[in-house]
């Protein structure tokens, strides 16, 4: 989580990485359901305080030089040259600073019965939340059945990025996936899916969903690889 104005640099150890970004023009925040009045998190929440990581080893760097650095500013990069390194301070003042949650601390919650999405919320943004899809056990009622049942979102599009595992309402997933449904059509399980949950005890699936309550737009870049078949797989 990187606040913005908070100005950062990105590096790996390997090109074997994948990013799924969410930007915010507002705060992004734990659920209110989660958290006191005063705003600490609550034993019923699925994650707590010691699972948020701050900025630890920090170097300082007291050069001068050119220093190119971006900013971003209505959807555009502004390049802007400094005199002196951008990281020659370490530190903050205030409750405003970057950290780290990963998804592999969400706990999640189970019940007898199929749970429905908002269970599964990890951050509250504006005009949108985001939604952590672990490994966890099914629903262990004698009867229950573990997929999804037919919905439509009235109020939102929903955006599933594929992590890692099996996902079992939809067949032939594979790492790095993006799906979009958007606001007011009916989806649930692919045929076939609803009949092959039936009996299993726990799911290795890992993803994260973004519930957007503003109507999202594809990308020219989207449009030209958008496979032309995706609709009619829920057909099937």
């Amino acid at each position: 989580m990187i606040p913005r104005g908070c100005t950062y640099q990105l590096e790996f150890e390997t090109t074997d990485n994948r990013l799924f970004i969410v930007e915010s023009f507002g705060p992004i925040r734990f659920p209110k359901r989660y958290k006191t009045s005063e705003g600490q998190l609550m034993e019923h929440s699925p994650f707590c305080e010691r699972d948020i990581r701050k900025p630890q080893d920090l170097k300082t760097h007291d050069e001068h030089g050119e220093f190119l650095i971006y900013t971003k500013k209505k959807g555009l990069l502004y390049p802007i040259t400094y005199g002196t390194h951008p990281f020659d301070l370490i530190g903050w003042d205030g409750y405003e600073y970057p950290y780290i949650f990963s998804i592999h601390d969400f706990e999640p919650i189970t019940g007898r019965v199929h749970m429905p999405p908002p269970i599964h919320q990890t951050f509250d943004g504006k005009d949108f939340v985001i939604c952590s899809f672990v490994p966890r056990l099914f629903d262990y009622h004698p009867q229950a059945i573990p997929a999804p049942y037919n919905h439509s979102n009235i109020d939102s599009d929903e955006v599933l990025y594929y992590v890692d595992g099996e996902f079992m309402s939809r067949k032939h997933v594979t790492r790095g996936m993006i799906t979009l449904h958007p606001s007011g059509i009916p989806h649930g399980p692919h045929p076939g899916a609803v009949e092959k949950s039936i009996g299993a005890k726990e799911t290795p699936e890992l993803a994260v969903m973004v519930d957007t309550f503003r109507p999202l737009h594809l990308t020219n870049y989207a449009l030209e690889i958008e496979d032309q078949d995706y609709e009619m797989s829920w057909a099937e």
